[in-house]
């Protein structure tokens, strides 16, 4: 599953690209349950090839076709809908994927099991999912003062949102890009408790993270 959610994690943590994402995780009693994915990707895309030095554009081609492709050897997990729509300078594609099992989704969060995992314990099950585990290795002293503030403008409206919902409460709580727990960072807007629990952030912001971030979910 090279072309999914992984994929645009790693999109998002550059700057050769201008993306936001959403992702709502709405799970059943049983482990099953749905994934939506809404990633914007501006028009302005195709003029950052030079942001970082080089003259090369940064395609992110996630049809359709390619999320067919990257599910079709993963067992209990099918497409429920995919479109794609216009807003301004944005191009937002929208997959909703439905999964069997606890597996089915990490296959689609986490292909190569690094980022995420999912843990049960006395009837309790914790999901964690590293947002961003490399912050500290981003070089921003690179960048001076004027390219940084271009990238504020060029990222200020663009942010990660994650949500997440299943029978009963659910608690929401963060760590750093190793997994030890941190308070909650002081530039996401959040939701802790409750039947559906959500954070969002801008993506500057969470590159700015240097010791990277990540979610825990409780449930």
């Amino acid at each position: 599953m090279k072309k999914t959610l992984a994929l645009l994690i790693a999109v998002i943590l550059t700057f050769t690209s201008c993306l936001g994402m959403s992702i709502d995780i709405q799970m059943n009693r049983d482990g099953s349950g749905k994934i939506t994915m809404e990633y914007r990707v501006s028009r302005i895309l195709d003029t950052l090839g030079a942001f970082d030095g080089s003259n090369e554009t940064l395609s992110v081609p996630i049809s359709r076709l390619d999320w067919e492709r990257s599910i079709e050897r993963v067992n209990g997990l099918k497409i429920d809908s995919f479109s794609v729509s216009q807003k301004g300078q944005d191009t937002i594609s929208t997959v909703v994927l439905e999964f069997d099992n606890f597996e089915a989704l990490l296959a689609v969060l986490d292909p190569e099991s690094k980022i995420s995992s999912i843990t049960q314990k006395n009837n309790q099950n914790r999901l964690d999912f590293i947002l961003n585990g490399n912050a500290s290795s981003i070089d921003f002293s690179k960048y001076d003062d004027a390219l940084m503030e271009y990238a504020r403008t060029l990222f200020s409206d663009y942010n990660f949102s994650m949500s997440f919902s299943a029978p009963g409460n659910s608690s929401l709580s963060f760590t750093d890009g190793s997994g030890k727990e941190i308070p909650r960072p002081s530039t996401a807007e959040t939701v802790l408790s409750g039947r559906r629990v959500s954070m969002s952030i801008g993506i500057m912001d969470l590159l700015e993270l240097t010791d990277g971030l990540g979610v825990r979910f409780n449930w």
